[in-house]
């Protein structure tokens, strides 16, 4: 207990980054160790087709304060197996990826890879495409590049694009269904907390935040609403239940 509250205090990236690789564990899921870590001055980077590896991983940063920013790993895609990021990491070795289009030649990995990624919004750290956007361009692929386009593209030593699509504007995804599909695919958001887009019904409801009601006095009864983190209910406890909530300004019990 002690070695891992001195490696939390002084060096919470790395604390960060090594709880996210352990998973799963203990009773605090990833989208908890990340917020803490960021109410604590650590920087975390989304998962990046370009940057990102299997396990989560330390990058160097600007600042003078010696810590690392903490870049999310492909582990924390959803449905994306180990074999497909092996050979995404293997195909950009040389060079990152330059387009969905190319990744697809370079890696042979299948399309729902592809959608997984894209639905993970994977492709815009580096490439600057949306989930939108990146999903439409993985509609034109299948699972295989044509033999003819491969043999091209060994020739010219670069990715040849199969066929030429019209740009296409795409309206855009409203905040709130960002945060959404973080949580459905990647099990946690670097945007704004869930609950902030309730706030102002909340607040007209008189539903406190969590740092307000834990400063509140001793035995006055206020209502606060956030996500569940943990559940406890001991054999001991005559049936109360012991509940951990989170929202924007933090965890209550």
């Amino acid at each position: 207990a002690y070695a891992s509250s001195w490696l939390k205090c002084w060096h919470p990236d790395v604390f960060c980054a090594a709880l996210i690789n352990s998973q799963p564990m203990g009773f605090y899921a990833p989208a908890q160790i990340v917020r803490d870590a960021q109410n604590h001055g650590v920087e975390i980077r989304p998962v990046c087709v370009n940057a990102s590896r299997w396990d989560c991983t330390l990058e160097s940063r600007d600042g003078n304060d010696g810590r690392l920013a903490v870049r999310l790993g492909l582990r924390m895609v959803k449905g994306l197996s180990n074999n497909d990021v092996g050979r995404l990491i293997g195909a950009r070795a040389n060079q990152p990826f330059v387009s969905v289009d190319d990744l697809w030649q370079r890696c042979s990995i299948p399309a729902s890879a592809l959608v997984e990624l894209a639905e993970a919004d994977a492709f815009r750290p580096s490439l600057g495409l949306a989930r939108r956007d990146a999903l439409w361009a993985i509609k034109a692929l299948r699972d295989e590049p044509l033999p003819l386009f491969v043999a091209a593209a060994r020739r010219e030593a670069v990715s040849v694009a199969e066929q030429n699509e019209p740009t296409v504007a795409l309206r855009s995804m409203p905040a709130g269904g960002e945060v959404v599909e973080d949580y459905s695919h990647v099990g946690l958001t670097l945007r704004n907390h869930p609950v902030s887009f309730l706030r102002s019904d909340l607040v007209r409801r008189r539903i406190l935040t969590c740092a307000d009601a834990v400063a509140s006095r001793d035995k006055n009864r206020v209502e606060v609403a956030g996500i569940i983190l943990v559940r406890q209910r001991p054999g001991s406890a005559k049936g109360v239940m012991f509940i951990t909530i989170e929202d924007e300004t933090g965890p209550a019990n």
